[in-house]
């Protein structure tokens, strides 16, 4: 198993950091600080290196210091252990990114380069929020182990586009095409998350445990119209199936109304929605497991050591759920943790290595 750690982190012009150089310890590091002092921005940076995107913001431009035109992020890591240089430079326009010496003219490119799981107060989104957020968490994990996953959801993306053009305009002469080209790539899909969702399940269920006082079974079931555990070549039939179908209606509609874009993710406790039954604290503790999963589960695809970023996420909970997701982030190599405050010493991890305070 490959040792992965970011080494160094540099910030120019990046949100409040004007100028701000970071070194890091491969195990644990603390970044402590009052609210609003820079703390997330941190993780922010390093999210934006592993995933070309932040999780505040759908927005790049608003990663770019007020007054400025353009921010760069720089970092050193390790990667079987190769010490390599990442650069990256956007100005509401151009888009670059230097690996090595070697550039590239799209954000997609920073997938893969090195993982890593980001949990925040905003993750509740995950139980209490709409189909898409679930969908986008099984897609970025997906697109960061997978490069081929990437290229069919891009395709799959296009050529529903154009079918739904073809459906609004009732032009259906050239439209098998554009149907075979997204059954081949939603067959893709689909498969690739029902499989996450079941190692999801299997982790989460064991993580959850450890978290939580509680004896309740974790569930994590992939939703789709689709045949269950079914091979990539009958889900392509059956894509095409139903969108022959269900073509006269769609027509009216202007729509696709069937595909891995419809899909969803049951999240359940003892069989009932998380969303509908759990108590906050079992919420709070469902969404943390299903984090820890996701780390578990880019370890064993991905044979790294993924990093572990957590803002403020478990600093808010009660007393017995803080020390179990403290004592379970021992054993995850390099982990980043944000708080407003330094951790008393009987509450601290073993492996914390590095304390960054912020004032």
């Amino acid at each position: 198993m490959s040792g992965m750690f970011l080494h160094t982190l540099h910030l120019h012009q990046f949100r409040s950091y004007r100028e701000a150089k970071f070194t890091f310890s491969p195990s644990i590091n603390l970044i402590c600080g009052p609210n609003a002092i820079g703390k997330t921005t941190i993780l922010e940076a390093i999210h934006f290196l592993m995933t070309g995107r932040s999780f505040r913001t759908s927005q790049i431009n608003d990663l770019i210091q007020k007054g400025t035109s353009y921010f760069s992020i720089e970092a050193s890591f390790i990667k079987q252990g190769i010490e390599q240089k990442l650069k990256i430079f956007y100005n509401g326009k151009e888009r670059k990114i230097v690996l090595n010496q070697t550039p590239y003219y799209s954000f997609t490119h920073l997938l893969g380069m090195f993982y890593g799981v980001c949990m925040s107060p905003d993750d509740s989104a995950l139980i209490k929020g709409a189909p898409l957020m679930r969908r986008s968490f099984l897609d970025l994990q997906l697109a960061q182990s997978d490069p081929l996953y990437v290229h069919k959801l891009t395709r799959f993306t296009r050529a529903m586009r154009q079918r739904n053009y073809l459906l609004k305009g009732k032009n259906l002469a050239t439209i098998e095409s554009w149907e075979y080209e997204m059954a081949h790539a939603a067959s893709y899909l689909t498969f690739k998350r029902e499989v996450l969702a079941a190692q999801l399940h299997q982790n989460g269920q064991q993580i959850y445990e450890q978290l939580s006082a509680g004896r309740e079974k974790l569930g994590v079931v992939y939703k789709t119209t689709a045949p269950r555990s079914a091979s990539e070549e009958i889900l392509k039939n059956y894509y095409l199936g139903q969108f022959q179908k269900l073509r006269k209606r769609e027509s009216e509609l202007g729509c696709t109304l069937i595909g891995p874009h419809k899909d969803d993710l049951n999240l359940c406790l003892d069989d009932k929605e998380a969303r509908y039954f759990a108590s906050e604290g079992q919420q709070r503790s469902f969404v943390a497991a299903l984090k820890l999963a996701e780390w578990s589960s880019l370890k064993a695809v991905t044979e790294e050591n993924p990093l572990m970023l957590i803002d403020d996420a478990g600093m808010s909970w009660d007393a017995f759920r803080k020390a179990k997701l403290l004592k379970y982030i021992e054993g995850l190599h390099q982990v980043f943790l944000t708080t407003t405050q330094d951790l008393p010493d009987d509450e601290a991890p073993a492996s914390l290595k590095r304390i960054i305070r912020l004032a």
